[in-house]
């Protein structure tokens, strides 16, 4: 009986280790993709690790990029970092690659494929900028930043048609509001902030823009086209709602899908939202370029793989890297996010109107860079605050605001 017994007792444990050292390979993805449309499109990719036999680990921070920044240097300097992080491409992964914390996954990449299909650019801003055949992130889509959504029943119910330049809004702003609307949704977040900062830099001509942030031109930054953004600047904080402060970008855009505002700006993930909220296009909403912009600003969004001590960390990476490089997975995750996927073999023919007057830009390269792949994650951070600074506080004029913002920038570049 007791040889029985014991016997049971080994095959059980025996078992049990076989069990365990089949379990599926764990990988956690630390993200801000949580607003409904974002949501969906991250349950895209998760359950794509799902079904190529890994364990999908959620740690999502609704407060958006920075805090899941903060997450992610906390995992580092504790030695246990998520093993997949979500990521606007550009010098962040540089900076991490520099500080040896971040695996090269570019022997990978190339050994399946993944780099053949991705313009060389967008590959680019994986790399530490030293050795462009080490990687450690990779892109999933491509986004724009400048999109202009407006309300189509605000702007008949007032009798506007929707702006080219930002002088015809302001020039709308009065009619707007005794129509009962409110002119510009904003969410006074200090991102959104900067990206409606951006927008109007461009609107002073892509050459500027190009001078001010990509060439780092010295005369940039004490031109008149930086005082004129600053003046613009302060007449747009003067035409928002009292709920604005701390508003998250979703539920400012509701704003717009409710006929309660004319227009915000924001990134080309926010048609997928209004999708997401059952509005149709060219019924209840419709896009075009923020005003006055001549051309996209285009990014790149992906994921970057720090160094992992685990057994198991790197082929859960590797399950997610399968995952993500797949370009029936790149559409089906755009087609929810509202971006472009990154390969150029994947399938846009199902994205969104909007994504579909960005896409060949896009992909061809053409357009104004984001800020986060030409301004180091520092300088990138004080000019955010700032402009947060000076959103809130009226007193400060265009003219000083112009100066101090290009004395961070020189400072800094």
């Amino acid at each position: 009986m007791s040889k029985q017994i014991g016997l049971g007792v080994l095959c059980a444990v025996l078992m049990s280790g076989t069990a365990f050292a089949q379990s599926a390979p764990k990988v956690e993805v630390l993200h801000w993709l949580t607003a409904g449309a974002e949501s969906a499109a991250i349950k895209v990719l998760a359950d794509g690790v799902t079904a190529r036999g890994g364990e999908w680990v959620d740690v999502a921070t609704p407060g958006g990029g920075s805090d899941a920044r903060a997450l992610l240097a906390t995992g580092l300097a504790g030695g246990n970092p998520a093993g997949v992080s979500f990521l606007g491409m550009g010098t962040e992964t540089a900076e991490l690659a520099a500080q040896g914390v971040m695996r090269d996954i570019g022997g990978y990449a190339r050994e399946k494929g993944y780099l053949d299909s991705v313009p060389d650019y967008a590959l680019a801003m994986g790399t530490d900028g030293t050795d462009d055949a080490a990687i450690y992130a990779l892109p999933v889509a491509f986004e724009t930043q400048n999109f202009m959504w407006y309300s189509k029943p605000v702007y008949a119910a007032a009798g506007l048609t929707p702006p080219t330049t930002w002088d015809e809004f302001l020039a709308q702003a009065p009619k707007l509001r005794e129509a009962g609307f409110i002119p510009l949704a904003m969410g006074a977040q200090a991102w959104q902030i900067n990206l409606l900062f951006n927008a109007i830099v461009l609107g002073e001509g892509a050459p500027y823009y190009d001078r001010l942030f990509v060439t780092h031109d010295e005369t940039a930054t004490t031109a008149p086209e930086l005082v004129d953004a600053f003046r613009i600047l302060r007449e747009l904080s003067k035409l928002t709602d009292d709920g604005a402060p701390n508003r998250s970008w979703n539920d400012t855009l509701n704003l717009v899908a409710e006929g309660r505002a004319a227009l915000q700006v924001m990134g080309s993930w926010a048609g997928a939202e209004l999708g997401n909220m059952g509005k149709v296009y060219d019924t209840d909403w419709g896009c075009a370029l923020s005003p006055g912009s001549p051309i996209v600003m285009v990014g790149a969004t992906g994921f970057q793989f720090p160094k992992l001590n685990t057994p198991d960390g790197e082929a859960g990476q590797d399950i997610f890297i399968d995952t993500m490089m797949d370009p029936v997975v790149q559409t089906a995750f755009s087609v929810q996010k509202g971006s472009i996927p990154a390969r150029t073999d994947a399938d846009i023919s199902g994205l969104s109107a909007c994504s579909q007057l960005a896409a060949e830009a896009v992909r061809d390269g053409k357009g104004a860079p984001y800020t986060t792949g030409v301004l180091g994650s520092e300088v990138r951070g004080l000019l955010t605050d700032y402009l947060n600074n000076f959103w809130a506080n009226g007193s400060i004029t265009p003219e000083d605001g112009a100066a101090e913002y290009g004395r961070i920038l020189s400072a800094n570049s």
